[in-house]
């Protein structure tokens, strides 16, 4: 008898300890891993101004990519766009990063052909001179203990009456009413399933439910069904119902977003309708309940009929229970199952990604029960063009770096670069930096004595006859360089080149120079491209969310004057014929300066103007090199005229028009005709003394 009480007691024990770890881990999963949320990176919020032209914008292309469709009708549902005449509507969705002045419903575009005269938000009716799109999703840092997925936490206050009576009813009738376990649900179950001969109903409650989405293993056996019972009784005697029902709304599975699973109603109503939780109408809160209990079989995009009939059970539910009137009932039962169509695919960016993530604090996703989103400066359209271009140059694509960023800000807008962004460190020569070598020789010793400009005279080994500065820096810059080295002196070139970051010393009669990254390449003509100021390059993250931070970008200056930076910029591009009445103006300021070179690691091309800067380096001699100036087209579209500030023409600087042939002030007969810059006093005042009309001087022109 003693040994029968002994074992009594150690049985009680047991039974207490099994209890205590069952509420430690009940305690455990709501205070931790429930409070536990992935941390979202975007790409660049995209935006339209008045002014701007829809072509250039490229805006049906962009929407496609968000998986806006393009529709006949008047009204353009959530996801959905029109055009017509002179009107351009679209609906935009629900977008989380809301905080971010991005917008969502009905905005309306008037144009004056393609170009944007006027843009309205049609709820308010309020008159706005841009308006912001929903960023494109690029990647997804999963909280601890779950894999990747589409889960946005959302108080219960927040979410509509009508969507918690729709999933309550479809659920768990009587879900505030037990203790975590509903027999009479159990054996309605047993008797649907015995009679059906199949498995058809489930008997779990939503405590049930939550706990074995949280805790258990999918797996149906006993010994986790007794376990997913006992730990749906422990949680309903620690929590209250209205903190069960907010675990179980923010996580329930409601199928897939790609591969990536839709977790919670905030998701699926934004995935599903386009739209925030409070925009729901009845027939949207039932069809999400409806998509609960079997969500890749009632699924609304490939069997949208079992969702429509799975949707009207529920409204009959909501109707008997009181819940919606008669006239609410008839008006959802009889609308259409509008759902959106998906967007693309994510892009790839895994160069950039990595990225990303090396700039995000250690800390993250932060405290209990915060959330994060990482807005980035990427443009998804100039990304995918990027990844394309360098796809066509086959195995020489897959060893290059492309970077496209913003000079005056350092966000890299398009960023790719080779498996674990390996460099080899090979390379580096001084003509890799030419442009930069060029820059003291344009300094005038004296403020009236200019040692060289754009139209100064010089012979090259290629050619029988004088060709301009310019030319020679074009068509032979290695032995340009060579001259100005001997002529200015190893110093000059050195210190100018350490200026801008280049590691350069003395090598006997020529200069030598450390390789460097494509970054790091990218750092430098910013400083060019800037007229002299120094930032540091990045994916440009932002975190935004419960909390947030924003680094600004640190901002130096280097000690040349910007006058001359912007002759040398002038020395990298195309010549334009000066226009009638332009005379001061710089006339080709949206015409992008342009270099390529080589050095024993492969090859470098740079093309930049004020608002962007595209770097190329294709590692090796390969016979599919991609042109820069293929690039350029490509991706250094043409400024919109509409919303685009020309650059700054900096003080010290005059225009003058030259003639090609001669390189000296053009006359009225001079048959070629430029602008080219000056350092004030460095102008020449020498007159073309050809008579262009004569034999001669056309048979120089022909050749």
């Amino acid at each position: 008898m003693r040994a029968l009480v002994r074992a009594f007691k150690w049985l009680l024990v047991a039974a207490a300890g099994y209890v205590l770890i069952l509420v430690a881990i009940v305690v455990w999963t709501f205070e931790v891993k429930l409070n536990r949320w992935p941390i979202f990176i975007y790409s660049a919020p995209f935006a339209i101004r008045v002014g701007d032209d829809l072509g250039n914008s490229r805006l049906a292309e962009r929407l496609a990519r968000l998986g806006y469709v393009k529709t006949s009708t008047a009204v353009p549902n959530p996801g959905q766009w029109t055009q017509s005449g002179s009107g351009f509507n679209i609906n935009l969705k629900h977008c989380p990063l809301s905080g971010e002045g991005i917008v969502s419903g009905p905005v309306s575009l008037n144009l004056d052909w393609n170009r944007i005269t006027s843009i309205r938000l049609m709820r308010s009716l309020e008159d706005v001179t841009g308006v912001t799109f929903e960023p494109e999703l690029l990647s997804i840092i999963p909280a601890k203990g779950y894999a990747p997925e589409l889960c946005r936490p959302v108080i219960l206050g927040r979410i509509p009456g009508l969507l918690i009576d729709a999933v309550v009813l479809t659920e768990d009738t009587r879900f505030f009413t037990h203790q975590g376990i509903d027999l009479s649900s159990i054996a309605d179950a047993v008797r649907t399933n015995i009679k059906a001969g199949r498995y058809v109903q489930g008997g779990s409650t939503i405590s049930q439910q939550l706990v074995r989405m949280a805790i258990l293993n999918p797996e149906k056996t006993m010994g986790r069904k007794i376990n997913e019972i006992l730990l749906a009784v422990a949680a309903d005697a620690v929590y209250s119902k209205k903190r069960i029902l907010q675990a179980y709304l923010n996580r329930v599975y409601f199928g897939q977003w790609g591969n990536i699973p839709i977790r919670g109603v905030s998701e699926a109503a934004r995935h599903l309708f386009g739209k925030d939780l409070s925009e729901l109408d009845a027939g949207e809160c039932a069809l999400i309940a409806a998509t609960i209990r079997a969500p890749n079989v009632i699924n609304p995009y490939r069997h949208p009929e079992r969702a429509l009939g799975r949707r009207n059970t529920i409204l009959g539910l909501l109707l008997k229970a009181g819940k919606i009137s008669r006239d609410e009932y008839e008006e959802a039962v009889n609308s259409p199952v509008k759902m959106l169509k998906p967007g693309s695919a994510s892009l790839k960016a895994s160069a950039f990604l990595d990225l990303v993530k090396e700039t995000l604090p250690g800390d993250l996703p932060g405290a209990a029960g915060t959330r994060q989103d990482v807005i980035t400066s990427v443009d998804p359209l100039l990304q995918y063009e990027a990844e394309l271009a360098l796809k066509g140059m086959e195995d020489a694509g897959v060893q290059s770096h492309l970077i496209l960023a913003n000079p005056e800000t350092g966000e890299l807008k398009a960023y790719c670069a080779p498996a674990l962004q390996k460099w080899s460190g090979s390379g580096g020569s001084v003509e890799t930096f030419a442009p930069l070598v060029i820059i003291p020789a344009l300094i005038p010793d004296k403020p009236d004595r200019a040692r060289y400009t754009l139209t100064s005279q010089l012979f090259i080994p290629t050619h029988s006859s004088a060709v301009t500065f310019r030319q020679a820096f074009r068509n032979d810059a290695p032995f340009l360089v060579e001259k100005l080295v001997s002529t200015l002196g190893q110093d000059k070139i050195c210190s100018v080149l350490k200026e801008f970051g280049v590691n350069a010393r003395s090598s006997g009669d020529s200069v030598a120079v450390d390789p460097v990254h494509p970054m790091g390449m990218a750092q430098i003509f910013s400083i060019l491209a800037t007229l002299g100021t120094k930032v540091t390059f990045g994916p440009g993250t932002k975190i935004v969310g419960d909390y947030g931070t924003e680094t600004a970008p640190e901002r130096k200056r280097v000690g040349i004057k910007p006058a001359v930076l912007y002759i040398a910029n002038h020395a990298m591009k195309g010549l334009e014929p000066a226009q009638p009445g332009d005379e001061g103006q710089d006339s080709n300021w949206s015409q992008p300066s342009v270099f390529s070179a080589r050095d024993a690691g492969g090859s470098w091309g740079v093309a930049y103007r004020g608002d962007t800067l595209l770097v190329l380096r294709v590692q090796g001699n390969h016979p599919k090199e991609v042109k820069i100036g293929t690039l350029v087209n490509r991706l250094l579209r043409k400024p919109d005229s509409g919303s685009h500030v020309p650059a700054r023409i900096p003080d010290g600087i005059v225009f003058r028009k030259i003639c090609v042939l001669t390189g000296l002030r053009a006359t009225s007969i001079c048959p070629k005709v430029i602008h080219e810059p000056f350092l004030k006093g460095t102008q020449p005042g020498e007159w073309c003394p050809h008579r262009h009309e004569s034999g001669s001087v056309r048979s120089e022109m022909n050749n």
